[in-house]
Formats: C-alpha cells, structure tokens, sequence
C-alpha cells in the first residue's frame, strides 16, 4: 500500500548541526516511503536560492537522493522560508507548492495540506505583516539587495518577531478553530495536517466531522510526524 510521511517546522539553521543530522537520518528513514511532505519551515530562513542552496548543499543534496530513490517529494512554503524558489526545486528535484493550500487523497479520502500560519488568523499583526512580504514587489526588492544586506534585514525582522510573540498571548499564536472549519468546507474535505504552531496533536472537529493533525517541530534528538500506512493516520515520535 502506499505510504507517506509528513513533516514541519525543521527550522534547519547551520548552528544547530545536532538538527541536521537528525534530519538527514530521516531522510534515510524516508527511503522505501513513496512521498515525503514537508508542510513549510524546513529551514529556519531562506534569503533566496542563491544563498540557500549553497548555504544547504549537504541536505538539499541528501533530498535529491531521497527523490532519486522513488520517494516524490513535496515542499509547502513556511512563514520562514517562503522564497524557496525553482533553484531549490531544480537541486533537489521536489515540487514546489505555492499556494498556501493543497489537496490530496489519501486511500478514498480528500486531505487537506496547510503550513498552518494561515489558520492563526487571531493574530491580526502577523496576517497584515505576512500579507506584506507575500508581495511580489516587497520579495523583488528585498532579492534584489545583496545577500550581506538580505541577512542583515532579516535578522532584524527576526528580533522585531521575537519581541512581538513575547508580548502576545499564546491562546492568539494558535489556529482559530471557524478558520479551519472554514478551510475544510471550502475544499470539501474532513482531515486536515499542518505545522507552524508546533503543539502536535490529534484533534477532533466533531462540527466538521473530521480530524485536524498537527505535526511537530524538529529538536536535536526527536521530532514528531504524521504518517499514513494506506489505511490510516498516525502520529509518531522520530528518535533516529
């Protein structure tokens, strides 16, 4: 039977190698699975291809060999790393989703794919500051600085990010729950998985009479992802 992984929130960053390394063992873990979805922040920033890809060489290389395997592999933007581009697809040989959305059926049922940052629409500060940088003209500009200047304004953006979560609460970080039911009806569907909030989980929807999964982040000696076996999700715990 067919048999998928779903993973989130890796927040892959050169000064974190224990991460990496995990990571890469799930890659190799992944071999023999037929499609491996990372559903956004595989990388903890991403200041376009020409400084990523190099910047990654040794995973993007290690998911290029995931894909030569006969693993597909499939990759959602996250809040973090929303300007992978077609370098990243053409290096690692995954497709690329744009769009913030993206439906695919598991067994007989349709399944609803998100990153998650989408559904947090309490925090009203962070829809109108994503909805900024989602610009094409806010991404021409920043990508047309030189890399120096890219990772000086993104650390800066980083801090101002920081402070704000601080002073926020943490009931208004998380998904409005109309927002997801919302999401489900438009798209005909009752199960849903997605990241972002890092709070895995299994949640009933009783209203939709569905299933919301929540995968984990990534830390340096486990993580957790949702699984399908061909008959039915799970959530499990990843040591390497």
């Amino acid at each position: 039977m067919p048999s998928c992984l779903f993973i989130a929130d890796l927040h892959l960053d050169p000064e974190e190698p224990d991460t990496q390394e995990l990571a890469l063992r799930f890659l190799q873990f992944a071999q023999g699975h037929d499609h491996l979805y990372i559903l956004g922040d595989l990388f903890e920033y991403w200041l376009g291809d020409d400084a990523g890809v190099p910047l990654y060489a040794s995973f993007i290389a290690a998911l290029q060999s995931l894909e030569q395997s006969g693993c597909s592999v499939t990759v959602l933007l996250g809040n973090r790393d929303f300007l992978l581009g077609d370098g990243f697809a053409q290096a690692t040989g995954s497709q690329l989703v744009r769009n913030d959305e993206h439906l695919i059926q598991l067994g007989d049922r349709p399944v609803l794919l998100m990153h998650g940052d989408t559904l947090c629409t309490d925090d009203g500060d962070y829809q109108h500051f994503r909805h900024k940088i989602r610009q094409a003209d806010w991404q021409a500009q920043f990508l047309a600085k030189t890399v120096e200047a890219r990772i000086e304004q993104a650390q800066a953006l980083r801090a101002a990010s920081a402070d704000a979560s601080a002073a926020k609460q943490s009931s208004i970080m998380d998904v409005n729950e109309d927002t997801v039911l919302n999401r489900l009806q438009a798209n005909d569907c009752q199960t849903l998985i997605h990241g972002h909030t890092h709070r895995p989980a299994r949640h009933a929807l009783p209203a939709a009479n569905g299933t919301r999964w929540v995968v984990g982040d990534w830390h340096a000696n486990h993580a957790q992802y949702v699984q399908w076996d061909g008959q039915s999700l799970s959530l499990n715990t990843f040591n390497g």
